[in-house]
């Protein structure tokens, strides 16, 4: 039974890339994810480490937290025994049943507020100690995490916290196999690893506390380690959710991405070029703009 499971695996290596993508992909049909994400989320012990270790880091005990993007409650369920009062934000109507259920299973429905709507439009009815949001993607290109926390920061008590509270994105100049119809896609195997041809450098840093706008623009120098043809840029954020307590992307979230550049150009080995970078938070990697001028 495992040699079939690895032949089949073996099999979809190549489509899986963009299965993968699909799942990981927010759309308005479904209010949010597919079903099948949540289970990949929950099941990600890396990824909610991460945040459960900040849990730690702080003292939740009798503080009154906010929440965007509970979903089924992966992260919730490791805070809530702790606090005074919840207010958690979901925009999937969907799941209404689902979090009531265990909320009133847990002995929590008491000191929780479920907010559906919009987390980017919501107005809280109080100041919170800490607001916990999990709406990341590479480079927050693809969700919304900027642009909600510009709406919830100026619900932070004085001294208050964001989880997370700093995104640092890299890039590398690279060359991947793409087919026809997408400009990027997750590396969740090696065999799907770009030939990397420069070495990382930092894109910029989202303080979240601070950020303000959507529109990333900047131009990088950029000196070529290898001499190759140059078709995409290699991407990495590194999560700081709280001091300590890092996330550095999973095949669940914030995996390394491959995002073609608006067309190859070849690189020779220590001859510098300029990589210029034009994206929006909350968009899509599809229309993100990346080109090389030597």
């Amino acid at each position: 039974m495992a040699f079939e499971f690895f032949s089949e695996l073996v099999d979809r290596y190549d489509s899986l890339k963009y299965e993968i993508l699909a799942a990981q992909t927010f759309s308005e049909e479904h209010f949010g994810f597919p079903p099948i994400y949540y289970k990949v989320m929950e099941t990600d012990r890396t990824r909610v480490r991460s945040f459960t270790k900040a849990f730690e880091h702080y003292d939740f005990t009798d503080k009154v937290i906010c929440e965007a993007g509970v979903g089924t409650l992966a992260l919730t369920k490791h805070f809530l025994p702790l606090v005074k009062k919840a207010y958690l934000i979901e925009y999937n109507p969907d799941l209404k049943e689902f979090i009531q259920a265990e909320l009133t299973k847990n002995g929590w429905a008491d000191k929780v507020e479920v907010i559906y709507g919009d987390a980017m439009k919501v107005a809280l009815p109080e100041p919170v100690d800490y607001i916990v949001g999990e709406l990341m993607s590479i480079y927050c290109g693809n969700e919304f995490q900027v642009q909600i926390f510009q709406n919830l920061r100026q619900y932070l008590k004085p001294g208050g916290k964001l989880l997370p509270e700093s995104i640092t994105n890299i890039v590398q100049l690279a060359h991947a196999d793409f087919d026809a119809t997408h400009k990027h896609y997750p590396i969740n195997f090696t065999r799907h690893l770009p030939e990397q041809l420069s070495l990382q450098q930092v894109v910029n840093i989202i303080d979240l506390y601070e950020v303000e706008g959507v529109v990333v623009e900047k131009t990088l120098e950029v000196t070529p380690m290898l001499t190759g043809m140059a078709n995409c840029v290699y991407m990495h954020s590194l999560v700081q959710v709280a001091e300590g307590c890092n996330f550095t992307g999973t095949d669940s979230l914030m995996p390394p991405t491959v995002c073609q550049l608006e067309k190859p150009v070849q690189l020779e080995k220590g001859k510098a070029v300029r990589l210029h970078i034009q994206f929006e938070y909350g968009t899509s990697l599809d229309a993100a703009k990346f080109w090389v001028e030597q």
